[in-house]
């Protein structure tokens, strides 16, 4: 697939491998304190949110029951993911995104902050300068982590592995992009991080001379499905504006196991549209 370059500056980020009983983060500190302001004038449950997963007593159907803290991951009407069909209607959003270059910076953490987000995954956290802006609201990058094998399904597939880009507008909402990859030829920009992944609990290490080039992941022509849904992990908080690119990206066989060998399968089964409308939307990069 041709991508188009973009004029480029310098970040940091962090890549945070998350161990089953670790601490798992679609952004840091943003689910906790969402959560917090939904039972802000009710009396509220632990600050520290309890132990979940993906398998056992703690796997996705059983979240909402795990802490009221998450009980929008069962009585919620908008969750995330969902499947998403090929032939939904186009839109009319007016979407463009502006993607940056980055120097890489690689920790391994069991614990972050003190907030008990329990999964796994692996995790980038970048600084100021990456966004994309929907109807004139500008949504600033945060993170973006990994699923595998895909959370969204397409015409009731699902696809080796999954990418969210986490974004947050000056307003306090989400906005999350997600990646769609297939087995195919070896992704140069992912074998950067995959090279440099941390072996331990506590390790970290700022590689200033290797570069993420995140505006390779944005073609010349590219549409997304676009609909209102919410994190896929605790405390599945709503009203997040989800764009997944209906352009597919590759690794190859040896890239994808290199993830989903630490990640073993962290993705929550597709969610009732309930309604929702889910358009194909065109975006212009910047």
């Amino acid at each position: 697939m041709k991508l188009r370059p973009i004029q480029a500056t310098s970040l940091s980020l962090v890549i945070v491998l998350l161990s089953c009983t670790g601490k798992h983060q679609e952004t840091q500190g943003t689910q906790d304190s969402a959560a917090s302001a939904r039972t802000s004038s009710e009396a509220k449950p632990s600050a520290r949110p309890v132990h979940w997963g993906y398998s056992g007593d703690v796997n996705p159907s059983m979240w909402a029951s795990l802490s009221p803290v998450y009980a929008a991951c069962g009585e919620g009407k908008s969750q995330s993911p969902i499947n998403l069909m090929s032939v939904s209607g186009a839109g009319l959003t007016k979407l463009t995104v502006d993607f940056k270059t980055t120097s890489l910076k690689i920790a391994h953490h069991e614990h972050v902050d003190d907030i008990l987000d329990n999964g796994h995954t692996i995790q980038v956290t970048v600084e100021e300068g990456s966004s994309f802006t929907l109807n004139d609201k500008t949504f600033d990058l945060k993170q973006f982590h990994f699923h595998t094998p895909s959370e969204h399904s397409v015409d009731g597939k699902h696809l080796p592995l999954e990418m969210h880009w986490v974004h947050q507008s000056s307003d306090g909402s989400f906005g999350v992009i997600g990646l769609l990859f297939e087995e195919g030829e070896p992704n140069e920009n992912f074998e950067k991080i995959i090279q440099h992944l941390p072996n331990l609990p506590g390790e970290s290490n700022h590689f200033t001379d290797v570069k993420l080039d995140l505006n390779l992941h944005v073609p010349e022509s590219i549409t997304a499905y676009h609909y209102i849904g919410s994190f896929t992990t605790p405390p599945c908080t709503e009203n997040v504006q989800w764009l997944v690119l209906r352009n597919k990206f590759t690794m190859s066989a040896d890239q994808i196991k290199a993830f989903s060998s630490r990640l073993n399968n962290n993705n929550r089964p597709v969610q009732a549209l309930n309604g929702r409308k889910v358009s194909i939307d065109k975006i212009q990069p910047q």
